[in-house]
């Protein structure tokens, strides 16, 4: 392997370092060091001199001027901003009874340290942990606050709260289990999680996994079909964003077992892969489960490849686990030293779901470019890639000239990866499925040059010139067909939206999300935590988000029927709470316009008078039933000869 040169930074020095980058470009934009941040470590023992530097009078609350994405329900606000904070694991999930499942990180300041928190206290966030909420099968939210097991004892005298950043499961049972990692028996921060008593309860116990001298952050759940839990934890970079210096999990083969002091339930911390597998450390990692109880964990290796890890039963112990390569990148074939470049490599982030038994795998991937001995990894024309056991891998999306060739320029006018904060211009991928797993959803964030916030500089002017206001974008594959053309899920020019998560199962060919929004039209900076140029405490929105996907079986193949070329609907997308108008020329004898879903059967029958050029169809089907949302087709049954025209049914 070529060697790579890197850029060492101590956190303390990310301010001169940012002052005279200039002055050391290509070493800037090399690997995983490129991309510093000056971020709260996980004790929070150290924070930014912006921080420092705020008083406690100018700590007071932003008003809410911008709104939501349209359909969006917040359900609660926080004033913590490491939603991220690690990988991106399932955050939401919605099960088959209908309910739908949210977790997500808050500071709960209200239960001690005063809202808004003191940002020169030593311990702003003295309460931090997972907050969990829950929607009825009916449509009605219940937002039940922290998630926290006030049974397990203080072992040693020194138990603190301070933590926080997981994830959330469903197991078989329907029982909701939320990880996170805290110090809930004294004895050292790590992860655990939490298990409901009872589907659609509303208290928990705690599942403790045995402290070590690492301390396994950011954990995720993932629950199996045999009941077993697979616990997963990162050994954290502290002070840097740029992926994790290991990750281990530890197993549950059942629950049951209260925790007593030193009576942890959970086994040890195991190996999931050698970190001779990577290059200078693993990016982040993703865990989920699949029907047939395979556990399987995704991870990228910067600038190098991408990973699949499964474990058949979910403990990966010796015998059980297969690790395969996605992807087969070679330095060799990266040659070119500009944009000319046709190689792509991968980023830090990475997801993976289950389709039945069927793993997917999402990523994102940055140009490679060569100088000398030197790889250079650049956010130009970034792309988002797609990998099943049953495709292979796949290109969802990759950025076109002129969308985001400047996005988030920081020094000298060149191009990236040194992003806003977390993400490049494509990013943050996540994978789901209809329930019929024939539709794979793929969404990811999105920046472009037309949402460059130039003012947004963090308190450095010249050197961070801007941060854009994020959107999700979403792409729809029909029974392993091509993906379709990006659709904006949340379209808020003046909203930033970061940290969203998709669930595994989406109802309905409805994209299920929980995000987190900005309160204010201050577009996000490349400094960790911070908003626009005032460096301010500011409240940010946790919030659901329901979105058709307009593409829902798109490629799905055309019916054997056919009709008349000259019929025009509109508007398309059309709404089912609407009527549709068909269009044709006039004829002067009765016809009838048959509408078929995409599988080419009749869903209604409408007679065209003669002489009329239109008519309305009020969306319903020959029972009079509302249709569902998806593809549909219109054709003249008097003219088989033509070919059918398709539009869109949204609700």
């Amino acid at each position: 392997m070529s060697p790579v040169r890197r850029l060492h930074l101590h956190p303390a020095l990310f301010v001169v370092a940012m002052l005279t980058v200039s002055a050391g470009i290509a070493s800037a934009r090399t690997t995983p060091e490129s991309v510093q941040r000056l971020i709260l470590d996980p004790g929070l023992t150290r924070r930014t001199a912006r921080m420092n530097a705020q008083p406690a009078s100018a700590q007071s609350a932003n008003t809410f001027n911008v709104g939501l994405p349209a359909g969006a329900v917040q359900l609660d606000s926080v004033w913590y901003d490491l939603q991220d904070m690690g990988s991106l694991g399932h955050r939401i999930e919605v099960g088959s009874d209908g309910r739908v499942h949210v977790a997500w990180q808050d500071e709960f300041c209200e239960l001690g340290g005063g809202c808004p928190p003191n940002l020169n206290a030593p311990q702003p966030y003295p309460n931090r942990d997972m907050g969990y909420a829950v929607r009825d099968a009916a449509g009605h939210w219940t937002n039940q606050g922290r998630v926290f097991d006030s049974s397990v004892p203080n072992c040693t005298g020194s138990r603190d709260v301070v933590g926080g950043f997981g994830g959330v499961t469903l197991a078989p049972s329907g029982r909701v289990a939320v990880s996170q990692h805290l110090n809930y028996d004294g004895t050292g921060l790590r992860g655990h999680f939490a298990l409901q008593d009872a589907s659609g309860g509303s208290t928990f116990s705690e599942y403790l996994s045995p402290p070590t001298g690492t301390d396994y952050l950011f954990p995720q759940v993932a629950a199996s079909t045999n009941g077993s839990f697979t616990l997963m934890g990162e050994q954290a970079d502290g002070g840097r964003y740029q992926g994790c210096l290991d990750f281990n999990i530890a197993y549950l083969p059942a629950p049951g077992t209260k925790y007593t002091c030193f009576n942890w339930q959970l086994s040890s911390w195991t190996s999931v892969m050698p970190l001779s597998t990577f290059r200078v450390r693993p990016g982040f990692p993703c865990m989920a489960a699949g029907a047939d109880g395979r556990v399987g964990i995704a991870v990228t290796d910067f600038g190098g490849n991408v990973y699949l890890a499964e474990s058949s039963n979910g403990s990966f112990q010796p015998g059980t686990v297969r690790i395969r390569n996605l992807t087969n990148y070679s330095d060799a074939s990266i040659t070119q030293p500009d944009s000319t470049s046709a190689q792509y490599r991968p980023y830090l982030h990475c997801h993976v779901a289950y389709a039945d038994t069927t793993p997917n795998v999402v990523w994102s991937e940055l140009q490679a470019r060569k100088s000398g001995t030197t790889f250079n990894y650049v956010d130009y024309h970034s792309r988002i890639r797609h990998w099943s056991s049953k495709t292979g891998v796949r290109t969802v999306y990759q950025v076109p000239a002129g969308v985001a060739d400047h996005y988030d320029d920081l020094d000298l006018g060149l191009n990236g990866p040194m992003a806003g904060f977390n993400t490049i211009s494509v990013d943050w991928p996540q994978v789901g499925f209809s329930v019929d797993g024939s539709e794979t959803y793929i969404a990811w964030l999105r920046f472009t040059d037309a949402q460059i916030d130039p003012t947004a500089d963090a308190g450095l002017p010249g050197i961070i010139t801007g941060c854009g206001y994020g959107d999700i974008a979403a792409s729809v594959s029909f029974n392993g067909g091509a993906f379709s053309a990006p659709q904006n899920l949340t379209n808020t020019p003046n909203t930033d939206e970061r940290f969203f998560s998709l669930a595994t199962r989406n109802p309905g060919s409805r994209a299920h999300i929980v995000l987190q929004a900005s309160a204010t039209n201050q577009a996000g900076v490349t400094v960790i935590g911070d908003r626009g140029a005032t460096n301010q405490n500011i409240l940010r929105r946790i919030a659901y988000l329901e979105v058709p996907f307009s593409a829902s079986v798109l490629d799905a193949p055309a019916p054997s029927v056919a009709v008349h070329q000259g019929l025009r609907v509109s508007p398309n997308p059309a709404f089912a709470t609407s009527h549709v108008r068909f269009s044709v020329s006039p004829w002067p004898m009765t016809r009838t316009l048959d509408v078929c879903d995409i599988l080419g059967r009749r869903v209604s029958a409408i007679a065209l008078a003669p002489g009329a050029g239109s008519v309305e169809w009020n969306g319903r089907d020959a029972s009079g039933r509302i249709s569902p949302a998806g593809v549909y087709l219109v054709h003249v049954r008097e003219e088989p000869a033509d070919p059918a025209v398709r539009f869109v049914l949204a609700h």
